[in-house]
């Protein structure tokens, strides 16, 4: 048998093999193709080859001569006849399938002729065995035949020529898919009836109507973004499915939402701006937009943004959907596997799509933010804004799980620099309202305090202690489902409630109520236990302020006919109410945003501060007496404290605040007043109420900051609010200090002998002229009773600061005794217990307060010499000229005298 490999090699030239063929590839057999001359390729009728050899035979033609040369030809021919060979073996496959070809080509014709013959052999027995009408019928039915190929060809024109009108009304009726089907089918007839000139025509013209239906499409999809429509998307995307284009519908999509943003923030916005061009950027329409109508704005651009977010957030959940139920249905084919990999892209770009949205979102509120004048606001517009954005905010953590950090930290930046603004403001006003208060009593009860103001009504359940268990009681039960407000239930379901479901409503609606609060507006809890009527805030406490002549008609507790019988009283201003006011706004802040607490908590402070040191600037200038045992350490401290931060009148300095001006519409001169005690009791009480005020939020307050932090509110507490009362002894000292004429009763004490002999049964004149006195201090503070409620605290200190003098005078007195016997100091002792025996009966205090002063002070003289250098050395509160006249007539010994003398000058030395 004939082997494989001859098999193979029979086609193979003679002598040709293996190590033949790759010499012709080799470089040398290139390099003799490249060096054989170009006419020896012509062809053999315009070429001889052997004539040419001959006619350039090498000349002188020797034998070495031909013999080289007929080697070189024949290396030549043999490597043109390797090559050809060569290139003869690659093409042998298509050869072969050529003749394949060809023989099934033969193969056809035969069966064609075998058909042929076999026809004519039939035609010639019909002719034979047929009539002539048979002939007609078969003719008749051929005509039938082209009849009908002419009508259906008639019937595509007609239908291709309809497709445009047909396409339109299927559109119209968003049968999407149906359209798109109809010019594909359409298009593919086309194509197989290209014999038809006006058919070729028409398939320009469908192609131009598959543009325009993707156009239409394009726009449809557009639409989506406003107002997402699950019917009308589940047939805009089977016709892009039958389109091929899911993928890049939703590149498209995508675009589209870019879009819906930037044009619902430009149409939100425009509104509320004067005239625009068409090409004014976003930012210069944020300008544009005056601040009255910036809050409105920003709610209508938030309700804008948000229905383009809801849009998106249904698409996406209708994706999510319709992808679990084609993974059910699913299988391992190809195809399925190539449209799990487009979900899987699509997922993935709306996934993304998702915070790309919510950035741009938060891009457009914030540049509104930024160019819409924030710091003009009105307080509640810019509780209002809190609301909004708060409840974006929200919205966001629904929409993409996205905590909105970035709008959280502006949020907190421009609260404070709005609060900081309008704390200036505050300020300003504060210092208008205290350079022309009357310090005139403002009539509330007795029982009155910051949660019966407007303000401080939603922190009565954090404020007041005697309510907190009832109102822990109400919320573990007592309230049913059906009465509890929607804005108490959890955020993110009464939000989400706004995406699933199908409305035109957004979560911004509750700022369209008017009556809406802004407990409701921010879902905080409001107080459920019913209030008390009898604590609610009269009218006339709701305006700015209280007029005189609302007095009499306001049922609050009168002023005591005696001051002696008032136990408890509250004595504010109109200022104080305004402060207080203050502080409840800044509160509500505080409350929407705990972030900024300390800063808000501090701007309050600033409030007490400059009210408390107004107070003590007004009615301390006119203090004549030593202020040194006036002023506790704390209070000194407290005030070096505050002026630090006060600029004097006429200076300026953004971080300070400007000194208030002496008022001059208060008269403090007038002895009838009593030096305007009357002010200066309302000034100084009303500050203490205030203080009072602050201690009871610090509770509150320590809850709202950082634990950190509880450290500030602590150290004010201590050094500033525990302080104010001690405000009562130097502004109730310049009107006790002029109660008694100090140099009357001085130059009256000197005219008492003090070397006596024998001890007096009698008080000395100047103590009767001081009770005088002191009783017509008495009338007039009973006419101030008459307007202003002086409970006995007050009146406690106002006799205090009397008695406090009086001491003081009468040590003054006593140590300008040039000479003093044992006998005048028991007339001391008669006159000062004679003094205050009835100052005692007409001040209503017992014991009198400082009386050791001057009891010390008289016993002094009969110390013995080692426990008077005791009592000179320990007693600072009495100066060196008290202690030295004290030395002078209590030292009968000259050395004694001396040396006590000489450890007193040491000590003012020392001091």
């Amino acid at each position: 048998m004939i082997s494989e490999d001859c098999v193979e090699k029979r086609h193979e030239p003679p002598g040709y093999n293996s190590r033949s063929l790759s010499v012709a590839h080799t470089a040398a057999d290139l390099e003799v193709l490249r060096e054989i001359e170009n006419v020896y390729f012509s062809p053999p009728s315009e070429f001889d080859a052997a004539r040419y050899v001959l006619e350039h035979a090498p000349t002188p033609t020797t034998c070495e001569a031909v013999e080289l040369m007929f080697t070189k030809l024949k290396r030549q021919q043999q490597v043109v006849s390797g090559k050809a060979l060569h290139l003869i073996s690659q093409q042998r496959d298509n050869c072969d399938r050529e003749f394949a070809e060809i023989q099934i080509i033969r193969e056809q014709l035969s069966k064609t002729l075998e058909t042929c013959r076999k026809a004519r052999e039939h035609l010639c027995t019909a002719s034979n065995n047929l009539t002539i009408s048979t002939f007609v019928i078969l003719a008749n039915v051929r005509k039938r035949q082209i009849i009908k190929s002419v009508l259906k060809s008639l019937e595509l024109l007609r239908s291709l020529r309809s497709v445009e009108k047909d396409v339109a009304e299927l559109l119209n009726k968003k049968e999407y898919y149906e359209a798109i089907e109809l010019i594909l089918k359409s298009r593919k007839a086309a194509a197989s009836h290209k014999e038809y000139t006006c058919i070729a025509d028409l398939s320009s013209r469908l192609q131009d109507t598959l543009d325009m239906t993707e156009e239409k499409l394009d726009s449809v999809l557009s639409s989506i973004c406003y107002n997402f429509d699950e019917d009308v998307f589940k047939k805009l995307k089977k016709a892009y499915d039958l389109l091929g284009k899911t993928q890049a519908a939703m590149e498209q999509l995508h675009m589209h939402y870019s879009s819906a943003v930037n044009e619902s923030a430009i149409e939100a916005v425009k509104p509320f701006t004067g005239e625009i061009s068409i090409e004014t950027k976003f930012q210069e329409m944020c300008l544009g937009v005056p601040p009255n109508k910036a809050p409105n704005c920003l709610l209508n651009l938030c309700e804008k943004l948000f229905m383009v977010m809801r849009s998106y957030y249904l698409l996406v959940d209708w994706h999510s959907k319709h992808d679990e139920e084609e993974k059910a249905q699913a299988s391992s084919n190809v195809f399925d596997i190539e449209k799990n990999v487009s979900r899987e892209y699509i997922r993935q770009k709306l996934k993304a799509g998702l915070i790309r949205i919510w950035h741009d979102v938060q891009a457009k509120v914030s540049t509104f933010l930024k160019n819409s004048g924030l710091e003009e606001y009105p307080f509640e517009k810019f509780i209002q804004m809190l609301g909004i954005l708060r409840k974006l905010t929200q919205v966001a953590e629904i929409f993409c799980g996205d905590t909105s950090d970035l709008l959280q930290d502006f949020i907190k930046t421009q609260s404070v620099s709005y609060i900081k603004n309008y704390h200036r403001g505050r300020m300003e006003e504060l210092k208008l309202f205290l350079e022309n208060e009357g310090w005139e009593q403002c009539p509330v009860k007795s029982t009155f305090n910051l949660l019966n103001l407007q303000e401080f009504k939603q922190f009565k359940k954090y404020l007041n202690p005697s309510k907190a268990d009832q109102s822990i009681a109400v919320k573990t039960g007592s309230q049913s489902d059906t009465t509890s407000s929607v804005h108490s239930q959890d955020d993110s379901v009464y939000i989400a409630r706004y995406f699933k479901y199908k409305t035109t409503q957004t979560p911004f609606e509750i700022f369209r109520d008017e009556n809406v609060t802004n407990d409701d507006i921010f879902g905080i809890e409001t107080e459920l236990e019913p209030s008390d009527d009898s604590e609610d805030e009269p009218d006339e406490l709701k305006r700015d302020y209280v007029d005189e002549t609302d007095r009499d008609s306001i049922t609050f507790d009168k002023p005591a006919k005696s001051p002696s019988k008032v136990k408890e009283s509250v004595i504010v201003t109109n200022t104080t109410l305004s402060v207080l006011r203050n502080c409840g706004q800044y509160l509500q802040i505080s409350r929407y945003l705990p972030q900024i607490s300390l800063e808000v908590i501090m701007l309050m402070n600033q409030l007490f501060d400059y009210y408390f040191y107004a107070v003590h600037l007004f009615f301390t200038t006119d203090l004549d007496v030593a202020s040194t045992t006036l002023y506790s350490t704390k209070l000194s401290a407290a005030l070096k404290r505050i002026s630090n931060n006060i600029n004097s009148p006429g200076e300026e300095d953004a971080k300070n605040f400007v000194c208030p001006d002496l008022p001059q519409h208060l008269d403090m001169s007038s002895e009838a007043n009593l030096h305007g005690l009357s002010e200066r009791i309302v000034a100084v009480e009303s500050a203490i109420f205030l203080a009072k005020q602050f201690e009871l939020l610090q509770p509150y307050l320590e809850t709202i900051v950082a634990q950190h932090q509880k450290m500030i509110l602590e150290h004010f507490k201590d050094n500033t609010l525990a302080v104010a009362v001690d405000l009562r002894m130097p502004v109730y000292m310049c009107s006790a200090s002029k109660a008694v004429d100090a140099r009357s009763a001085l130059i009256a004490m000197s005219q008492v002998r003090w070397d006596v002999k024998n001890v007096a049964v009698e008080n000395s004149p100047y103590v009767d002229m001081i009770i005088r006195k002191i009783q017509v201090f008495a009338l007039r503070l009973e006419n101030i009773a008459s307007k202003v409620s002086l409970n006995l605290k007050v009146l406690n200190s106002i006799w205090s600061m009397v008695s406090k003098f009086i001491v003081h005078l009468l040590v003054e007195g006593f140590s300008n005794a040039t000479k003093c016997s044992n006998g005048g100091r028991g007339l001391m002792q008669l006159d000062y217990r004679q003094l205050f025996v009835k100052l005692e009966k007409i001040s209503g205090l017992k014991p009198i307060p400082y009386q050791d002063y001057v009891d010390r002070y008289v016993k002094a003289y009969y110390l013995p010499r080692n426990e008077l250098e005791e009592f000179v050395l320990e007693r600072t509160e009495y100066s060196n000229k008290h202690l030295l006249a004290l030395v002078a007539c209590a030292c009968e010994n000259k050395r004694d005298r001396q040396a006590l003398t000489a450890i007193i000058e040491s000590r003012e030395s020392l001091a």
